[in-house]
């Protein structure tokens, strides 16, 4: 029994409530405060993470709009805080692993490793997509609808509704990774994913009827990819399957 314990590297003494909870506050601590010195950096770069957001409608809209006195101060509190989360994922991320990784078994842990190294490109990966490939197309499309009507965008609604898709789209990204992890684990099989390929279409839409504002184009721009990357879900699946050891 102990060469069992010691080859899954089981850890048979229990910590008390109170040593989780100090260990979780240290992590929430160690988070907050790496995402607080990136918020701080980022404030001085305020004017550029806007621009940069509103670099895709600004051929349509020089000047994006405020209607109350407070709105050009909370938007740059917005767009540093936002791209100090950006920036801090791989912090956190490194934050949860060190808060669970004492209750894995070695094998886990094993698996859990190239999630870890992979989830934050992925996620830029998904915000690129986004921003370059989808975002673009999109805002001609809404601007060119209805040439007889002249946009006026608030900046607080714009900054709100780009940095939500790009969190989303960077999210979804991570669909093929958690595929990976899940099937390594020995949670989900690659026939289980076929055999819910139909339910996963209408899960995924209605996803991002949720997701994405209530219009049909955005949601196309989001179930479309996100039906893509099911399907790729499925191949990682299969390849990442684990082979059976012969007798």
């Amino acid at each position: 029994m102990s060469e069992i314990n010691s080859e899954e590297d089981i850890h048979d003494e229990k910590m008390p409530l109170t040593s989780h909870l100090e260990e979780l506050r240290k992590r929430l601590m160690i988070s907050m405060a790496a995402i607080l010195v990136a918020f701080l950096a980022c404030w001085g770069f305020s004017q550029h993470i806007i621009e940069l957001v509103s670099a895709p409608i600004t051929p349509w809209v020089k000047n994006l709009q405020f209607d109350t006195l407070t709105d050009p101060f909370f938007t740059h509190v917005k767009a540093s805080f936002y791209t100090a989360i950006f920036l801090t994922f791989p912090i956190t991320l490194g934050q949860i692993w060190l808060f669970i990784s004492p209750a894995l078994y070695k094998k886990e842990k094993t698996v859990v490793w190239p999630f870890l190294f992979l989830s934050y490109p992925l996620f830029v990966g998904g915000a690129l997509f986004f921003y370059f490939l989808v975002f673009p197309y999109a805002v001609e499309f809404f601007i060119n609808f209805d040439k007889t009507l002249v946009p006026s965008l608030r900046v607080g609604d714009y900054l709100s509704f780009t940095v939500r898709l790009l969190f989303v789209f960077g999210f979804v990204f991570e669909m093929p990774l958690i595929s990976l992890l899940l099937t390594r684990l020995g949670m989900i099989t690659p026939e289980f994913l076929s055999g819910s390929r139909r339910y996963a279409i209408v899960i995924i839409f209605v996803a991002a009827a949720i997701l994405t504002p209530p219009d049909v184009i955005t949601q196309l721009m989001l179930a479309g990819p996100l039906a893509v990357l099911f399907e790729i879900s499925i191949i990682v699946s299969r390849l990442a399957r684990p082979r059976k050891k012969k007798e």
